[in-house]
């Protein structure tokens, strides 16, 4: 789901200056990369693809509201194409084939009775329809849900200082961003009321060029992480991301014990901040994101039709580590391995030193044991 970048890029195709306004550039304090406001930090849960000593990769929000467009259709798109039709099958069929068709049932018998009710009274019902369609996929942006990419992925690469986004065309495409340009938004959503039905998330501001520059070339605006709470949770998030980028991982593990400004950046990622880097089964789906009655299966549909994006090979934006997908274990891509290794698709020597990091000493003897 990218209903965060699609509102944002529809506003700024009009005027950059819109796009501004949309996302509360002047409404708020802005955080460079080289300070923040936080006391502490903070990985939200079900955030991370993954984390190593090259790059850390975040996903971008919406992903557990991605079923909520499935569900709209039954409620959206169905009945209005059920009004379409009616309208065709009572106003247009006749004129074309001096028959009329009601719901499925096909007659000869046309009347004029039929094209006044099809023409006066479902017509304008059917432009009211096929508009609502256009608003339910562009404006509102669940075409965002729908063939397209799965998920977003926001990779930064501490070797390279820069910031790899996939994400679909209209909603800005694929970009690299330099590190040092990106400025925290805590609240792009702004205050009104009709930002408590927007997702809140931590907005990355990249200014353009030349500010003098009426087209504003190089002006982007990045959506990282899940959807969150507050501002609050955005600060930690971004110091996170900061800390990470300016000093790298720090320790193996957080000590239990660590106080609430702790921030030192952990080696090995906990399982419960790390996502499945890729299209993940009902099951996988349901034991990350705990969804609710019936949320697995509108999930499913959306995403039987999207594909997971990869970064292009020409950016080398993995320094050499490799993909998530193809190297969990040296990505740090926890929940990765932890669903290839159930799936047996982990070699023997990937399996003992992921679980050197991330397993118990009893399972690490099992596999160390174990025969190929």
């Amino acid at each position: 789901m990218f209903v965060r970048e699609n509102s944002y890029w529809l506003a700024w195709r009009r005027t950059p200056q819109k796009g501004r306004a949309h996302i509360n550039l002047e409404g708020q304090k802005h955080w460079p990369a080289q300070r923040s406001g936080a006391r502490g930090i903070a990985m939200p849960g079900r955030a991370a693809y993954a984390q190593n000593d090259a790059y850390l990769e975040l996903c971008n929000p919406g992903w557990d509201l991605q079923w909520r467009a499935g569900m709209g259709n039954l409620f959206v798109l169905l009945p209005a194409l059920v009004l379409i039709w009616m309208w065709y099958g009572l106003a247009v069929h006749p004129l074309l084939f001096d028959q009329i068709i009601f719901f499925f049932v096909v007659s000869d018998r046309v009347s004029s009775t039929d094209l006044w009710l099809g023409w006066f009274l479902l017509f304008p019902l059917a432009l009211a329809s096929a508009f609502m369609i256009f608003a339910w996929f562009h404006y509102m942006g669940m075409r965002t849900c729908f063939f397209t990419y799965a998920r977003g992925r926001v990779r930064f690469n501490r070797l390279t200082r820069k910031v790899y986004v996939l994400r679909p065309d209209y909603c800005g495409g694929n970009v690299v961003l330099n590190w040092e340009r990106m400025v925290a938004l805590f609240e792009p959503e702004g205050t009104s009321a009709s930002a408590k039905q927007t997702i809140k998330a931590l907005a990355l501001y990249h200014p353009p060029f030349d500010p003098n520059d009426p087209s504003a070339q190089g002006e982007d605006c990045v959506f990282v992480g899940p959807g969150l709470p507050g501002p609050q949770d955005a600060a930690y998030l971004w110091e996170y991301i900061r800390q990470y980028m300016e000093v790298g991982p720090s320790v193996d593990h957080v000590p239990a014990d660590a106080s609430a400004t702790y921030k030192g950046i952990a080696r090995y990622l906990h399982p419960d901040y790390t996502t499945y880097c890729g299209k993940p089964d009902a099951r996988q789906y349901g034991l990350e994101q705990k969804p609710g009655f019936m949320e697995t299966g509108f999930h499913m549909m959306s995403q039987a039709t999207c594909s997971w994006p990869t970064f292009p090979k020409k950016w080398k934006s993995d320094s050499g580590v490799g993909e998530p997908e193809d190297r969990p274990v040296q990505a740090g891509a926890v929940m990765t391995a932890l669903v290839y290794r159930a799936q047996g698709k982990l070699s023997k020597a990937d399996e003992i030193e992921f679980l050197q990091h991330w397993g118990t000493a009893e399972a690490q003897q099992e596999a160390t044991s174990r025969e190929e």
